[in-house]
C-alpha cells in the first residue's frame, strides 16, 4: 500500500473512484459527506488518506456497531488495518489526516 499525497484523499468504490482535497476542516467535512453518499449507493467504499487505508461499510439492522472514538452508533462503519476490531463512525475516522484516530476510554465516550 502506498501513502496518498498529503492533503488528498482517494475514494474508490465499485464502478469508479475520485480524489478530494483534505487540507482543512471544511474539506474533511465534504469528504465525510461524499463517503457517506457513496456508501449508501454502493455499500462499501475504500478511502486512502495519508498512510491510512479505511474500509467503509454500511451498517444495517438493529445491531449497529458503536464508534470506538465517540461511542455513538455507527450507521457507516470504518475499519483500518492494525486496528482490528475497532469500528469508527465516518466523522471520527476521517476528521483529521494528521494524527491517527485513537479509541477513547469507555468512560469518556458520549452516551447516545
Amino acid at each position: 500500500m502506498n501513502a496518498m499525497a498529503k492533503g488528498m484523499a482517494h475514494i474508490s468504490f465499485t464502478g469508479g473512484s475520485m480524489f478530494l482535497p483534505v487540507r482543512n476542516p471544511y474539506d474533511r467535512q465534504l469528504l465525510v459527506e461524499h463517503v457517506g453518499e457513496r456508501v449508501r449507493a454502493k455499500g462499501q467504499v475504500q478511502v486512502l488518506m495519508g498512510d491510512r487505508l479505511w474500509m467503509v461499510h454500511r451498517n444495517r439492522g438493529p445491531g449497529a456497531a458503536q464508534c470506538a472514538r465517540c461511542g455513538l452508533a455507527a450507521a457507516t462503519a470504518c475499519f483500518s488495518r492494525g486496528w482490528e476490531g475497532a469500528c469508527y463512525c465516518v466523522a471520527c475516522a476521517l476528521e483529521n489526516d494528521g494524527e491517527p484516530v485513537q479509541p477513547l476510554p469507555a468512560s469518556e465516550r458520549k452516551v447516545g
